[in-house]
C-alpha cells in the first residue's frame, strides 16, 4: 500500500513538472505568424484552404502573411477570396516575392489586404477580366470590375485612380511604381524582412500548403475537368439507356455531382454528402449484382467523399493529421472492402436457397395419397398443402402416406413412404 502511495506521489509530481515545463515554453513562444503559400493559380481549392486556414487559426495568432505569386485565377474563387481577407479578424499582409507576379486575381487579393508588400523584380496589375475562351471582354462586366477594385483600394487607403487602370487599361506596376503610386505599402527584398518590419520576428511560425482537400479542388474546378466529367456524365447516361448497368448509372451520377461542385453549384460537404451515399448504395448492390465491383466501387466512393469531408488543422502541434488521414482511408477501405465481401456471400447463400416456385423443394417431402394410384394409371397426392398430380410404379391407396422421389414436368413421382 506505502509503495501504491509513494508510486502515485511520483506521477502527480511528474505530471506538476511536466505542464509547468510545458506551460513556460508556451509562454515564452506564445503568439505565431502563419505563412500562406499562394503562389499558384487562384482557384476553389485556393479559396477553401485560406477559408480553413483562416476559421481554423489559433487565438494566438498575430498575422497570417500570403506569399502571393500568380498570373490570375477565376472569378468566383477570387470574389470569396477577397471577401475572406476582408472580413478576417486576424490581419492579413500580402507579400509579392522578388520576380513575383500579382496579375489579374492576384491584384484584387493584394489591393484587398491590410499590408502590401513588394520585393524588387516583383510586379503587380493586368486586372481586366477576360473570358475562359479569351473572348473580348464585356464592357459591363470590366467597368463593374473596375469599380470593385477602386473601392477595395479606397478601403485600404490607397490610390484608386491608379487601381482602377489596372482594370481598364491593364496597367502594370513594378514595386517601386506600386510604392510611389501608393499601391503597395513598401519594399522587402525577404520574408525575414517583412516579418522585422511588422515587428512580427521572433513569433513561431505556422507554414501552410495545398493538402489533399484543396489539391482535389482545384483539379476539379479546372474548366477542363468540368467539362470532361459533363461530356462522361451523358455518355454513360445514354449508355445506361441502351444498355441498364449498375456501374453506368452510378459512374453517371458521380460525374454529375463532381461537375457541380467544379461549377461551384454545389458546396464540398454536400458533394462529400452525396460520394458517401452513393458509395454506401453501391455497397448494398452488391447484394444483386453479386461480383465484387459494387463494393471496390463503393469503397473508392466512400474514401473520396472522406477525403472531400476532411478538413485538416494545421496547428495542433499534438496530433499528426497525415497518419490520421492514411490511416482512416485504410481503415474504410478494408471495412467496406470486409462488408461488401459479406454481402457478396450473402447473395451467394440467397442464390443457392431454394424458392418456393421451384417445385424442386417437394423432393424428399411426405404427402397422402387422395386418390388411387396404379403404374398405369397417376392419382392425385396431397403435398405442403398442395394438390399434385402423381405418379408410381407401386399400386397406392387413398389414405397412404408417400415420399416425393422425382418431379418429372408437372408430375411427381412418389413411393410408399416406409
Amino acid at each position: 500500500m506505502r509503495r501504491t502511495i509513494i508510486f502515485l506521489s511520483l506521477c502527480i509530481a511528474l505530471i506538476i513538472l511536466f505542464t509547468s515545463l510545458a506551460t513556460s515554453l508556451y509562454a515564452q513562444n506564445k503568439g505565431r505568424v502563419i505563412i500562406f503559400d499562394m503562389e499558384t493559380t487562384i482557384d476553389a481549392g485556393v479559396e477553401d484552404l485560406l477559408s480553413r486556414t483562416i476559421s481554423s487559426a489559433p487565438m494566438d495568432t498575430k498575422a497570417i502573411i500570403i506569399i502571393l505569386n500568380t498570373n490570375g485565377g477565376y472569378l468566383n474563387p477570387t470574389e470569396k477570396i477577397v471577401d475572406l481577407i476582408l472580413r478576417s479578424p486576424i490581419r492579413v499582409i500580402v507579400y509579392i516575392p522578388i520576380g513575383g507576379r500579382a496579375f489579374s486575381a492576384g491584384a484584387y487579393i493584394g489591393l484587398s489586404s491590410d499590408t502590401l508588400v513588394m520585393s524588387p523584380g516583383s510586379v503587380i496589375g493586368s486586372a481586366e477580366p477576360r473570358s475562359i475562351g479569351g473572348t473580348e471582354s464585356d464592357p459591363k462586366v470590366v467597368n463593374a470590375m473596375a469599380s470593385w477594385i477602386a473601392s477595395l483600394a479606397s478601403l485600404r487607403n490607397r490610390n484608386e485612380t491608379a487601381a482602377k487602370l489596372m482594370v481598364l487599361e491593364n496597367m502594370d506596376y513594378t514595386a517601386e511604381e506600386a510604392v510611389e503610386n501608393n499601391i503597395a505599402d513598401y519594399l522587402a527584398s525577404s520574408l525575414s524582412d517583412v516579418l522585422e518590419a511588422e515587428g512580427l520576428d521572433g513569433y513561431a511560425i505556422n507554414t501552410v500548403g495545398h493538402d489533399i482537400r484543396s489539391s482535389l479542388l482545384s483539379i476539379l474546378s479546372d474548366p477542363f475537368v468540368v467539362g470532361l466529367l459533363i461530356d462522361i456524365a451523358a455518355l454513360l447516361i445514354l449508355i445506361e439507356i441502351f444498355h441498364p448497368t449498375f456501374v453506368g448509372g452510378v459512374g453517371a451520377g458521380v460525374a454529375f455531382v463532381l461537375a457541380l461542385l467544379g461549377l461551384g453549384l454545389v458546396g464540398t460537404d454536400a458533394t462529400a454528402v452525396a460520394l458517401l451515399l452513393l458509395g454506401i448504395i453501391s455497397i448494398l448492390m452488391e447484394i444483386k449484382i453479386g461480383h465484387g465491383g459494387p463494393a471496390i466501387i463503393g469503397s473508392f466512393l466512400i474514401a473520396f467523399g472522406t477525403i472531400l469531408l476532411y478538413r485538416q488543422e494545421y496547428f495542433i502541434w499534438t496530433f499528426n493529421y497525415t497518419s490520421f488521414l492514411i490511416g482512416g482511408l485504410t481503415l474504410i477501405v478494408i471495412v467496406t472492402g470486409i462488408v461488401g465481401l459479406y454481402l457478396h456471400k450473402i447473395r451467394e447463400v440467397l442464390k443457392r436457397k431454394k424458392s418456393i416456385l421451384d417445385v424442386d423443394i417437394l423432393i424428399g417431402k411426405e404427402g397422402v395419397v387422395k386418390s388411387r394410384i396404379e403404374p398405369a394409371k397417376p392419382g392425385i397426392v396431397l403435398v405442403m398443402s398442395d394438390y399434385w398430380t402423381a405418379v408410381a410404379d407401386e399400386v397406392l391407396e387413398e389414405g397412404e402416406k408417400v415420399i416425393v422421389v422425382a418431379v418429372e414436368g408437372l408430375k411427381l413421382r412418389v413411393k410408399k413412404a416406409i
